[in-house]
């Protein structure tokens, strides 16, 4: 019989924080070629540790060039994923162009605006393309939703989810990361608290949140997908609510500050400080420890008394990181099995069970519990 080909997958910003942990993960992935395509291609040896460079493609791809859509065609990929964010403020031009290369396209999105709107936005080209899009298969809402869909079972009336991700202090941190963190400190946004729409502002207030495995840190508001997605999959719950927590309540504090003069007015020069921000934490690291956390609290009734469950992962030795690229990952991979995507625009919610990621976290030594 003759060998079938492999599936090749391009990772728009493959040597980028999260590209090259994709681009590492689908190398050594049986029936996938990999091509990693940035702007710069000849910095990608010293970007992609782990990564044998003789068993990927390298290509340049700059979605700003004019050419991009025919620089994309000539890569003959079947899927794209699309990992150069920030998505806050980006269009929806790379997905399109892509589907109108007959690509398969996946993004790693967590720009509110951007993931709620993707499916209206590039649903007809991707049914006129017969093709699957899918947005924000991340940690939010990729990896978050699977976790509420595996525990809402246990309700007869679910009432709230309340997330909070806490990353290690010396976790690795790309510019694009930090910008999107920045971009809406000190601004408001809608969340959905006690049945209705209340404006909260980005990384104020901080507010003490305990772990299963890791200390007690300080946790803000922040501004994701998650706070319209889960209100629509889930009628009838009354508080949706998505929070951030760095390890030192020092670094917490300086974000609380930032939000407060944002919010009287002060013009402060937000790219600029994304890059301060980004080098002063470094000097932190010492302080802190390896471990990275998440937590998932459903609060409602079962049984007509009240019930609360929580969902608890720990990340150790800074892998952290690694979980915002699992969602593409075991997508790209169900391609390359011959398992079919979703026709459609979609935005990555219901996609991907909870065991699913569960097979990855046993890769990663990350540990999860119910309790």
């Amino acid at each position: 019989m003759p060998q079938q080909e492999s599936c090749r997958v391009l990772v728009l910003g493959g040597y980028g924080h999260f590209g090259a942990r994709i681009v590492r993960a689908l190398s050594i992935t049986p029936g996938i070629t990999v091509i990693a395509a940035g702007r710069n291609p000849a910095q990608a040896a010293g970007k992609l540790p782990g990564v044998d460079l003789a068993c990927i493609e390298l290509c340049r791809l700059d979605t700003a060039d004019p050419d991009f859509a025919v620089a994309l065609a000539a890569t003959r990929a079947q899927l794209v994923i699309h990992t150069a964010g920030p998505f806050q403020g980006q269009g929806f031009d790379v997905a399109r162009a892509c589907l109108q290369a007959g690509m398969h396209y996946i993004d790693l999105a967590d720009g509110r605006d951007f993931v709620r709107d993707f499916p209206a936005q590039v649903d007809a080209a991707a049914r006129q393309a017969q093709r699957s899009a899918i947005s924000g298969a991340s940690t939010l809402p990729g990896l978050s939703s699977a976790v509420v869909d595996a525990l809402a079972p246990q309700f007869e009336q679910l009432h709230s989810i309340d997330m909070v991700i806490a990353p290690a202090q010396a976790t690795p941190l790309g510019m694009a990361t930090v910008r999107a963190v920045l971009s809406y400190c000190g601004q408001g946004f809608d969340c959905w608290m006690d049945g209705r729409w209340q404006r909260v502002i980005g990384w104020a207030n901080p507010q003490p949140v305990r772990f299963a495995h890791i200390g007690p840190r300080l946790a803000s508001a922040c501004d994701v997908p998650d706070h319209d997605l889960l209100v629509q999959r889930y009628p009838g719950v009354r508080t949706v609510r998505f929070r951030a927590a760095l390890e030192l309540p020092f670094l917490a504090r300086c974000l609380a500050a930032i939000a407060w003069l944002r919010r009287v007015g002060l013009p402060l020069p937000m790219q600029a400080l994304a890059g301060v921000f980004a080098r002063a934490g470094r000097c932190f690291d010492r302080f802190g420890t390896d471990l990275g956390g998440m937590r998932v609290t459903l609060r409602g009734q079962r049984g007509g008394v009240a019930h609360t469950v929580h969902w608890d992962l720990t990340a150790p030795m800074l892998h952290g990181p690694e979980i915002p690229t699992f969602a593409a990952v075991l997508l790209a991979r169900r391609l390359a099995r011959g398992e079919a995507l979703p026709i459609g625009a979609h935005a990555c919610v219901g996609l991907i069970s909870l065991a699913e990621f569960e097979s990855e976290f046993v890769r990663w030594q990350i540990e999860s519990q119910i309790s």
